[in-house]
């Protein structure tokens, strides 16, 4: 026992300094110190100065090694030799370049450094964050598509490119338009590995307007999930190429007008015994000089002898003019409704407008009353400045018998809108009247004025309406004083402060019966919207409102007379309203609580009204509940029925308007239920149904409405079911018309002449303007219905043959070309890699995808793209051209010294052009020695 304790001592003793001595000689004999730069110029290197030294007394040689993770390469020489005397600093300055292969996230960086022995001495790793790429790329593999019979399947692909460094989940959506001017949105979802493409593909049959039109286009836009945010978005450019087409104008302005063409036909039960039968539609068609259009609606009841025609009307356009015949609504100072005839003519700048027209006062177009029995009238209506919204000028003139009053109104006036510079803006209306009365052989002169202005003073934005007529004035609106002013400025951090003032008098006079009618209205308000925190929004303000009218005194027991009844409140007003992140939720609270002195009491009294609403995409509803009245008219209806109620009332109603079955059926239905003392307990629903198609569609809609209040009841009942026609689609052209006949053949003997030895070209594919057409089997083609002007024949190359591109004009019906067609070359080349695997950077060879572009002289002919052996063909028309290699198209870290060549194409034959030789940077190393 004591002789193995002994031994066990011993051992220690002699363990203990060898221990010792094996860790001094293998502790570290080199520090290493990481210096790390980013690199501005470019950032796929990274640029490391690895500072190395000596901290023993003896000479140290050996090797620097680098390790780094997959799609790092180190650039500088791997594995080098070192050496460094005692004490010695030595500085290494070490690149690495960085694939666009890398998943984001930390990568490690290792240095090693071991002796002669190769025995690790020193070792050193370096944290690199690699920043998340997340760069998407859509394009579209074809982006002109073809399209020949009724029959043709139609394919459209997208090619979606992952260029980041980290998987990737896609949504593509095709748009694709339909007749009805809506459009049919598919979705294809797909995961996009790194640095990989996929190619997504849908095809669908065209319908059978798409396939009426000479050309459509399917947009297409990548969405990046979960979030749906969009990458890119391209477009295909669906081409019909038969033999016959008419005209389609595909630019759309202001000026443009589009016809749906449509009818629709209904049957309407209101309540138990009325029927209502309806037909109204509207459509337009081009004529050879111009193009009419028609809008008809006619309705006739179960109760009455004749129908009923109301905006119903022929209108014929052609060039800058404009004749329109039958209901004529004219919305200006004094409107004028009824049958009549009106012309219209637009300067060709659209810049200038004249309108004149008379309009006979009766509703229906086929009233049994004498002509002008109701009245009638005259405009006249000039615009210079049309298309100028910051500054335009308009004068306007009406004339207007009216029976009623028995009188003669003129009226003329002008419109001024003029901007003074981006924050300020102004619109003034002045116009002047002169009335004639029969009865009274008075003349009686009349005035109106309206003034509307905006502006910014530094942060404070301005806002007015003013507008004056006297009381006897003929307008719509007659012996009115009216003043709105607005006021808002930022204040604090994003918060804003508002104020608004609106004070109203109305108080029309008529010689043709006596009224003393007046009602003047003044409202205050002013407050704060605080700024928006998260989802929520606030609000809080305060409301003066004072009323005064006559118009209810039949309500009150005034003995007749006619003084003005006065409601006087102030209020304190709040609004919150939240919305969710994803924006499907929405929520409206408002609470308005005050005192109100109503016309007969002497104390104020307590009112207060809650308002909210609520609403998740398809779904709405909403509430009110009030208590006491906050106008004259709620106060009298109150009294009128029990002078000791308070106005109250409840309303509460919930909404839902939802597409189904691939966006065809439209459901919209609603509930609502009202409390009141003018309504009673009133519930009420309705139920609308649409279902839509291409070429018709039908619906049903029904409501109900019940009405209960002392002591009465009364349901009603509608129901209306229809059907509407969807008939050709057109563009309406105003200006005189012609067509196009092209014969196309092969020029064998190459003289532009169809002679002997020549032959028609059937099934070939010229384009004029856009519109590509494909020859029938006797070589032509037929344009329809286009308008004069210039037109140009664009070249479509094809394998053997071309045609030179033709400008010319079409003033007259029919215009007639011939398009020889005369025999092409054949342009061929390739692209071959030239590097040394031991100097070369790391790159990724692709022989698909690279692109040279064509030149004659400077104009662009066409694009061309290697395929997968490398190689690139064409086919040229006889001539000098030049090719030139896109460089961005290369891959990484190659290069190619001599991009552009230059090469002549006779008919017939076949160019081979000298291969583009592309070659790889090569590594550079730079090892630095610095001593003591």
């Amino acid at each position: 026992m004591l002789h193995n304790r002994l031994f066990r001592k011993l051992i220690l003793f002699i363990l203990i300094p060898f221990s010792i001595w094996i860790s001094a000689q293998t502790g570290t004999a080199i520090n290493i110190e990481i210096r790390h730069e980013p690199n501005r110029a470019n950032p796929n290197i990274i640029e490391i100065l690895l500072v190395l030294k000596n901290t023993e007394n003896k000479h140290f040689k050996g090797r620097i090694e680098v390790k780094t993770p997959k799609g790092f390469r180190t650039i500088s020489e791997n594995n080098s030799e070192i050496e460094l005397n005692p004490g010695q600093n030595l500085f290494i300055p070490i690149k690495i370049l960085t694939s666009n292969t890398i998943v984001s996230g930390k990568a490690d960086l290792t240095f090693i450094i071991t002796d002669e022995n190769n025995q690790q001495v020193a070792k050193k790793s370096l944290s690199y964050t690699v920043m998340e790429n997340n760069n998407m790329k859509i394009t579209a593999e074809n982006p002109v598509v073809y399209i020949g019979t009724y029959k043709d399947s139609l394919e459209v692909r997208a090619r979606v490119s992952n260029l980041g460094n980290k998987k990737q989940d896609v949504t593509i959506v095709f748009k694709i338009p339909e007749a009805t001017q809506k459009s049919l949105f598919i979705e294809k979802k797909g995961t996009i590995d790194v640095q990989k493409d996929s190619v997504f593909v849908f095809r669908f049959l065209p319908s059978g307007n798409l396939l009426k039109s000479s050309q459509f286009t399917i947009n297409i836009a990548g969405f990046r999930e979960p979030d749906k945010e969009i990458f890119g978005n391209t477009s295909i450019s669906v081409q019909n190429v038969s033999s016959t087409q008419r005209y389609q104008d595909m630019e759309f302005d202001l000026f443009s007008n589009y016809s749906k063409n449509t009818i629709t036909a209904s049957y309407r039960r209101v309540g138990n015994t009325t029927d209502m039968y309806q037909l109204m539609g509207s459509g337009g068609f081009n004529l050879p000089s111009g193009y009419m259009f028609i809008r008809g609606n006619i309705y006739t009841l179960n109760n009455q002898s004749d129908p009923v025609v109301s905006n119903t009307y022929v209108s014929y356009h052609r060039e800058q003019s404009e004749f329109t015949l039958g209901n004529i609504s004219k919305m200006m100072e004094v409107s004028l409704f009824g049958r009549g005839a009106e012309y219209a003519y637009t300067s060709p700048d659209k810049d200038k407008k004249i309108e004149v027209g008379f309009v006979d006062q009766s509703f229906s177009l086929i009233e049994r009353n004498s002509f002008l029995k109701y009245g009638y009238g005259f405009y006249a209506k000039g615009i210079m400045g049309a298309q100028n919204a910051s500054k335009n000028f308009s004068a306007t003139y009406i004339f207007k018998n009216d029976p009623y009053e028995k009188a003669n109104h003129h009226v003329l006036g002008t419109d001024i809108q003029y901007s003074f510079n981006k924050d300020w803006k102004m619109n003034s209306k002045v116009y002047s009247g002169l009335s004639y009365y029969e009865n009274t052989h008075l003349t009686k002169p009349s005035l109106a004025l309206e003034t509307q202005y905006s502006g910014n003073i530094k942060k404070v934005n301005l806002n007015g309406n003013y507008f004056f007529s006297s009381d006897y004035y003929p307008g719509n609106r007659r012996g009115m004083l009216q003043i709105q002013q607005n006021f808002s400025t930022p204040v604090f951090e994003n918060h804003f402060l508002y104020a608004n003032v609106m004070v109203s008098n109305f108080s029309p006079k008529f010689y043709s019966y006596n009224n003393d009618f007046k009602s003047n209205t003044i409202r205050g308000d002013v407050g704060i919207n605080f700024a928006k925190r998260k989802n929520f929004g606030f609000a809080v303000g305060a409301q003066y409102q004072e009323e005064n009218s006559n118009s209810y005194n039949n309500f009150f027991d005034t003995s007749g007379n006619q003084e003005l009844q006065t409601l006087k409140a102030l209020r304190i007003i709040q609004n919150t309203t939240w919305i969710s992140g994803n924006r499907k939720h929405s929520s409206l609270l408002a609470l308005e609580a005050g005192t109100v002195k109503y016309p007969d009491g002497n104390n104020s009294e307590y009112q207060m009204k809650i308002t909210g609403n609520y609403s998740y995409k398809w779904f709405n509803i909403n509430g009110i509940y009030q208590h006491g009245s906050y106008y004259l008219s709620e106060f009298a209806s109150s009294r009128n029925f029990n002078e000791d109620v308070t106005y109250k009332k409840f309303s509460v109603s919930a909404f839902v308007n939802k597409s189904i079955l691939a966006e065809k059926l439209n459901i919209t239905s609603g509930l609502s239920y009202t409390d009141d003392v003018l309504y009673g307990k009133s519930p009420s629903g309705f139920v609308n149904l649409k279902y839509t198609k291409e070429k018709y569609g039908v619906f049903l809609n029904s409501s109900w409405f019940n009405y209960s209040s002392n002591n009465f009841s009364n349901n009603f009942f509608t129901i209306e079911a229809g059907v509407t026609l969807n008939l050709q689609p057109n563009r309406l052209i105003a200006s005189k018309k012609g067509e196009i006949t092209a014969f196309v053949f092969y020029d064998n003997n190459n003289n532009s002449i169809y002679d002997n030895g020549d032959q028609s070209a059937e099934n070939y594919i010229i384009m004029i303007n856009n519109v590509s057409f494909k020859t029938n089997q006797n070589g032509k083609i037929l344009y329809k219905a286009i308008p004069y002007g210039q037109y140009m024949l664009k070249q479509v190359i094809q394998q053997g043959w071309y045609y030179n591109e033709l400008e010319f004009e079409v003033k007259k019906s029919s215009y007639s070309l011939q398009v020889p067609l005369h025999q092409n070359g054949t342009m061929l080349g390739k692209i071959t890699y030239e590097f040394d695997p031991k100097k070369a950077l790391e790159f990724e060879p692709k022989t698909a995808g690279i692109i040279f572009n064509i030149y004659d002289n400077d104009k662009f002919i066409q694009h061309v793209v290697t395929d997968d052996n490398g190689e690139i063909g064409s086919f040229l028309g006889s001539g000098n051209y030049r090719i030139e290699l896109v460089e961005s198209s290369l891959p990484t870290n190659t290069y190619c010294e001599t991009t552009s060549r230059e090469f002549t194409v006779q008919a017939g034959k076949i160019i081979n052009l000298e291969p583009f030789v592309i070659k790889v940077s090569e590594k550079r190393i730079h090892v630095k020695k610095f001593g003591n």
